[in-house]
């Protein structure tokens, strides 16, 4: 299913509305309408992220890149850190937010170990 921009924010931009008329009379449900918008948008994220991914993978074949799963789980580590975040800031959670905000950046950061590793052995092999 192929879904341009305009739609998505079209989408959003109509999720967002009808969630402020709820609002005022029912806190609930603009909260679901929210959530409901979010998961949605994300679903159609994450059919394009596959098509990047699919991409990626075959360039990878072709060049022989051995780091791009870490590039890929980076990037699919810092999008759902973000959405989380959104999520609990939108629900008035900031400290959580944070919370996530740091569990990202820590996983990024283990995740990258190896490549340091390898980056600071070159050097060192340079240097020797």
């Amino acid at each position: 299913m192929d879904i341009s921009i305009v739609q998505l924010v079209l989408l959003a931009v109509i999720g967002m509305l009808a969630a402020l008329i709820c609002k005022q009379h029912q806190m609930e449900i603009s909260t679901i309408i929210s959530l409901g918008i979010c998961l949605a948008l994300m679903f159609f994220m994450v059919q394009a992220f596959d098509k990047l991914v699919a991409f990626l993978q075959q360039i990878a074949g072709f060049m022989n890149l051995e780091y791009i799963g870490v590039l890929l789980k980076l990037i699919g580590i810092a999008y759902v850190c973000e959405f989380a975040s959104s999520l609990c800031k939108d629900a008035g959670y900031q400290a959580i937010s944070g919370q996530i905000e740091m569990a990202g950046r820590i996983a990024i950061m283990v995740i990258t170990l190896p490549v340091m590793e390898t980056i600071i052995e070159t050097i060192r092999q340079f240097l020797s």
